[in-house]
């Protein structure tokens, strides 16, 4: 039937495999073959859709998305959407997982200037203020402590975030008297004390990667959120 066209000639599914799917509940069968045509996570295509999902997609419909060395579409808002993650891909071969382990980021040019000088691990020196987007969250931060890659390495608070918006300030010594305690629900300060300290703006779904204990009650996550 119709199922068995759509599974027909993919390479990922053997004969055996093929054979079973016909005899599988429908809904197991729909899952199935979602699996066998799932969509390249090096292709330009999920990229554009990965990177593209850390801003609202009132923005990120017309950013520019790259992949930190390509332009993949060019926008036309003066806005660009890129992955972040320092650590790089879990899996070179087939990209990034998801979303999230790409932390993409969507910022401006005066996000840029940030983002220039985080990369280079140098003081950024910015213009103005600016708001930066990551709707697909992050792998994790030390929060007091920036550039430690693992939890295990974490001296400070770690946090593995869900959808934030970020303020990356001119002047990050106006941010000193700001708290910073990531797990009250309320705008905090990440890096607090050095170069490249930023507001962290919490959104719905924030804490879907946080320890039920550590979260604010009730909106704690089991420490592993899911992303497609």
């Amino acid at each position: 039937g119709e199922a068995a066209v759509l599974v027909r000639g993919r390479s990922r599914l053997s004969v055996c495999v093929y054979m079973a799917l016909v005899q599988l509940p429908t809904f197991s069968l729909l899952a199935l073959v979602a699996i066998a045509v799932a969509e390249d996570h090096n292709s330009a295509s999920w990229q554009i859709k990965a990177y593209g999902s850390a801003a609202p997609d009132f923005l990120a419909a017309s950013a520019t998305i790259s992949d930190g060395e390509n332009v993949l579409k060019k926008g036309t808002n003066g806005w660009t959407c890129m992955p972040a993650n320092p650590r790089g891909m879990s899996d070179p071969d087939n990209g990034w997982l998801s979303a999230h382990e790409a932390m993409p980021v969507c910022f401006d040019a005066a996000g840029l200037d940030w983002m220039e000088g985080w990369m280079s691990q140098s003081k950024p020196v910015m213009k103005r203020d600016s708001y930066v987007w990551m709707l697909a969250g992050d792998m994790g931060e030390d929060n007091s402590t920036p550039m430690t890659m693992t939890q295990a390495e974490a001296n400070g608070t770690w946090i593995e975030s869900g959808p934030h918006l970020m303020l990356f300030p001119k002047d990050p010594e106006s941010l000193d008297s700001w708290p910073d305690d990531p797990f009250k629900g309320e705008p905090y300060v990440m890096f607090k004390g050095t170069d490249y300290a930023h507001v962290m703006i919490p959104l719905p779904g924030y804490y879907a990667y946080s320890p039920a204990d550590k979260a604010p009650k009730g909106f704690g996550g089991a420490g592993g959120g899911a992303e497609a």
